[in-house]
């Protein structure tokens, strides 16, 4: 029983699958060039990206730039935008892949950065605290996860990106555990950057992502890689042009058309459909969870606002050993430790039982599955006792 949704879903839709597979028998080409089978390869990336934007709530294609994950889209923000004396606010929900190239420009650019805490009952960030760090002086930008990755609480971003707008600092919104089972336009979550992975809530390949730039943004920003891009090879420049300006290199066609597959399959669905199956999963799972004795559930009591995810912790008992358990002896695969997120468990005090163990569910966990998880942690806290 897969219960790893958070970090990979699985399993993906069959029309992703096919779309690798035709990819790979027949594609042979990167879309740069002029014979039959590049123009057939620009082709599917023109599709790709316009169900992406489509999806994203972006008006124009070329402001969609393909990335191999969320962690290349976050990582081009951050350093392509950010350089000595910028402030920045980031928070202690967020993941690594925000957190450490922060902390590298910190200690190499000289950048300044500012941490928002977070409540830990309703799991959401200080919005006072917010508004206080941008009154205190100019802030550059403000980086806000749209659902932690550990508690599953998703944050209102829109009104925190309202505030930051109002005092002219820009808004990266790493949108890695809601992009594609829950709505998320670049308008809605009033961002100027928005990051995505491909192989989450979109069930798309590994490997793939996505970074949208509302347009004019991207002038703001140098590529984080540089080299040959089809065009204007004439030119040792790199190009300005999007969406060129920050793919350069071979793209993953075998990835993208299966992201492209997965784009529409999600299109076809809808968000909206999405994101109440998931939650209707997520609040039942957190309910029934939340019944059995000496579990320590992180995740807040709040239905209809938790993405896919529920993190407990059992006492006495070591997150690692605990998920280890929970696969030998029920079959059911999750994910136990700091989720790459040390901060949340630091404000949680987790962090000396080895982090939590985190049941997350998707489109294709079942009623069955979900009882039977229960059952299994519920066997697990009775033996811990």
């Amino acid at each position: 029983m897969y219960f790893d949704n958070a970090a990979t879903s699985f399993p993906r839709p069959e029309s992703v699958i096919r779309a690798v597979e035709g990819w790979l028998r027949a594609g042979c080409a990167a879309g740069r060039g002029g014979h039959a089978g590049a123009v057939d390869a620009a082709l599917l990336v023109q599709r790709c990206r316009s169900s992406l934007a489509a999806l994203l709530g972006v008006a124009s294609p070329r402001q969609v730039v393909l990335t191999s994950g969320c962690t290349e889209s976050l990582n081009t923000v951050l350093l392509g935008l950010l350089s000595a004396g910028d402030r920045v606010i980031a928070s202690e929900l967020d993941h690594n892949s925000v957190l450490r190239p922060l902390a590298w420009l910190e200690r190499t650019r000289g950048i300044h950065l500012d941490l928002l805490g977070f409540d830990a009952g309703t799991g959401l960030l200080d919005a006072l605290q917010l508004e206080q760090l941008l009154d205190a002086g100019p802030v550059r930008l403000v980086v806000l996860t749209h659902a932690s990755n550990v508690t599953g609480r998703v944050q209102r971003v829109s009104e925190l990106a309202a505030l930051a707008a109002s005092r002219g600092a820009l808004v990266l919104v790493d949108a890695a555990q809601t992009a594609g089972h829950w709505p998320c336009s670049l308008d809605g979550l009033g961002a100027d950057f928005l990051a995505l992975p491909g192989h989450k809530g979109l069930c798309g390949p590994l490997g793939t992502g996505v970074l949208v730039f509302r347009e004019g943004r991207e002038d703001l920003v140098s590529p984080l890689k540089f080299g040959g891009t089809g065009t204007e090879s004439e030119l040792l420049a790199q190009p300005e042009r999007m969406p060129e300006k920050f793919e350069s290199g071979n793209l993953n066609m075998p990835g993208i058309a299966g992201l492209g597959a997965a784009a529409d399959w999600v299109l076809e669905r809808t968000p909206e459909l999405l994101r109440a199956n998931l939650v209707a999963k997520t609040d039942w799972l957190s309910a029934e969870l939340g019944r059995i004795s000496g579990l320590r559930l992180l995740t807040p009591g709040v239905p209809g606002e938790i993405c896919g995810i529920v993190s407990f912790v059992v006492p006495g008992l070591d997150a690692h050993e605990a998920a280890m358990v929970l696969e030998q002896a029920f079959g059911i695969r999750c994910r136990a430790g700091l989720h790459c997120a040390p901060l949340v468990h630091r404000a949680l005090g987790t962090e000396s039982a080895g982090g939590a163990v985190r049941l997350s569910v998707g489109e294709f966990t079942t009623e069955s599955e979900l009882a039977q998880a229960v059952s299994a942690v519920g066997e697990l806290a009775m033996v811990a006792r």
